[in-house]
């Protein structure tokens, strides 16, 4: 899939360029590096952005995007006809989850991806908690890429009530 590798060289480039300090691949499309494969039609990006003091600006993100010639699309900029959303780093969990990501490669290309039990455990957070991303957890649950323990602990850790799914 070009585009897929192309939209990881542009968000590559970003952090390079020093416009998000870190970042890590979630959402469903983190899951072909652990489960089975869900359909989505967007990348998302979480980073971890520069210190540039109390409020959050992604302005930084659309003014690089649009000086490397990267169209906007809603929340979205097309990296190489991929739907890329950047999510700032929100939550003590999605911070550690992006700085605690795996490196994997993708077709020659290396990529950070947040590790399944921290997308389990993202999924479980109050707005988050969705039943199409209940049917996730319990995908990669039953993949077997999930360390249980893992997971148990970030639900502790985080306050986090586990989905029953015996």
């Amino acid at each position: 899939m070009e585009n897929f590798r192309a939209a990881l060289a542009a968000i590559e480039e970003m952090k390079r360029d020093g416009v998000i300090a870190e970042y890590a691949i979630g959402g469903a499309m983190a899951m072909i590096f652990w489960a089975e494969p869900v359909a989505t039609f967007d990348l998302d990006v979480f980073a971890v952005l520069p210190s540039r003091g109390l409020l959050v600006s992604l302005e930084p993100i659309y003014r690089w995007a649009k000086e490397h010639g990267y169209g906007e699309r809603a929340e979205h900029i097309d990296m190489g006809g991929v739907p890329v959303q950047v999510i700032p780093a929100h939550t003590a969990l999605t911070e550690e989850a992006i700085t605690t990501a795996a490196v994997r490669d993708y077709e020659g290309v290396s990529v950070r991806v947040i590790r399944p039990e921290y997308l389990a455990a993202m999924a479980l957070e109050g707005s988050a908690r969705t039943a199409k991303r209940m049917q996730r957890v319990a995908v990669m649950l039953e993949s077997g890429t999930v360390e249980r323990d893992l997971l148990e602990g970030l639900a502790r850790k985080y306050n986090l009530r586990l989905p029953d799914l015996s």
